[in-house]
């Protein structure tokens, strides 16, 4: 007799449980309270669905657990799996940046679009607009109340996400179910998101992207750093390179410890390179204005910056700057402070840190204390840097506790 497996939450770890699931005999069924699945998978990539990457492996993961745990479900659900799954299933893939993996299409419709039709091509039912209020265990069968009725099921797979762009449906609403079911669960947090400073100046430089490295300090110890293009903003900082190091950030903020982000725009340099090339610039344009000489060296809104920090209307021309400035200049180019007061939250970031810890389930996905139910996804307390990692974490435990759960 076949099994029927219930899949609450129609994202990316929620449709992969159900293919996989069907593709074992079973009866899915998908119940997803936004008004159509896949909703928060065409915001992944800025658009175009970074699925996975080349270079995936556990050390691209955070989590609270062990990592051997993490490798395992890699393993089981590769990104090779990955992407011949998606190949079977009529799209094309093409690599971007050296290990970036994206549909050849460039559109994250086309990544949903497939989805959809395999789902249906196995009969896979889809309920949309559904709210679940209650999950219950009674008599060995899942009873999942809603709004308006009741359904039952063999087994239940949570696949709801976690609270990042709630306006996708990943509103947080797993957590409650969880919470009715006892699990143990390590407080969210935004993860892979902006960091949020009073820094004087942000206005000045709002709007200035440039290749630069940011290092995350907690109590003053260095936790981490990253280098790449990095957004000035009239709040703070943001970009790829500040989103590797914001789920640090989260956490420790939400412990009340001190947080700050040093910003340096010349990685490649010393303080001391800075000052001589500074100090060059200046003497080679001596008879100009500071702000005129150091066009070129440097965007105009780096010196607006640094003029309104150093006021060089006291200095006649650029030949009269005095080298201690020039050196506090250089210090300040390739060690910007930031003092972090908080990060961008659930509107902004990209996924949920936090959730369900590795300890709470198998290798299957399942729960330890309430066999038959699976949680996979987002819910659980791993998160990954940007570049598919994330979309590889919910294609693998979707298709590892989808499997299993027709069984």
């Amino acid at each position: 007799m076949k099994k029927t497996v219930c899949i609450i939450g129609g994202g990316a770890s929620g449709i992969m449980s159900a293919i996989a699931a069907a593709r074992a005999g079973a009866e899915v069924f998908i119940l997803e309270h936004s008004d159509r699945i896949g909703k928060k998978i065409l915001l992944t990539g800025n658009g175009k669905c970074n699925i996975t990457n080349l270079n995936m492996n556990a050390t691209c993961y955070d989590t609270s657990g062990d990592l051997s745990f993490v490798e395992q479900v890699l393993h089981s659900f590769s990104k090779e799996d990955l992407m011949e799954f998606m190949k079977e299933n009529g799209m094309r893939l093409m690599v971007n940046r050296e290990s970036y993996v994206y549909p050849e299409s460039e559109a994250a419709t086309t990544v949903v679009n497939v989805l959809r039709r395999t789902l249906k091509s196995l009969k896979v039912a889809v309920y949309t607009g559904v709210e679940v209020k209650d999950i219950a265990l009674s008599k060995g069968r899942y009873l999942i109340t809603t709004k308006d009725k009741s359904y039952e099921a063999d087994c239940l797979i949570l696949s709801c996400g976690g609270q990042s762009f709630p306006k996708t449906g990943s509103d947080g609403s797993g957590f409650g179910l969880l919470k009715k079911m006892k699990i143990p669960m390590i407080q969210p947090y935004p993860a892979l998101t902006a960091l949020i400073s009073d820094k004087k100046g942000l206005k000045t430089i709002s709007g200035i992207r440039a290749n630069a490295e940011v290092t995350l300090f907690i109590n003053q110890k260095k936790i981490t750093s990253d280098y790449g293009q990095i957004q000035f903003t009239d709040y703070g900082i943001s970009g790829i390179p500040v989103f590797q190091v914001s789920a640090y950030a989260s956490q420790a903020l939400q412990k009340k410890q001190d947080v700050v982000a040093n910003v340096n725009l010349f990685p490649d340099l010393t303080k001391e390179q800075v000052f001589t090339q500074l100090k060059q610039q200046c003497k080679q344009y001596k008879d100009f204005s500071v702000e005129d000489a150091l066009q070129g060296f440097l965007h105009k809104k780096w010196i607006d910056y640094l003029n309104a920090m150093f006021q060089f209307s006291h200095y006649p021309d650029a030949g009269t700057l005095p080298d201690d400035v020039i050196m506090h200049m250089s210090d300040e180019l390739t060690n910007m402070r930031y003092k972090i007061s908080a990060v961008k939250g659930y509107d902004f970031c990209q996924v949920t840190g936090g959730g369900v810890p590795l300890s709470q389930i198998d290798c299957h996905m399942q729960s330890v204390s309430n066999p038959g139910l699976y949680i996979v996804g987002e819910m659980l307390d791993v998160t990954g840097k940007c570049g598919g990692y994330n979309l590889q974490w919910a294609f693998s435990t979707g298709y590892i506790a989808g499997t299993h759960a027709a069984k």
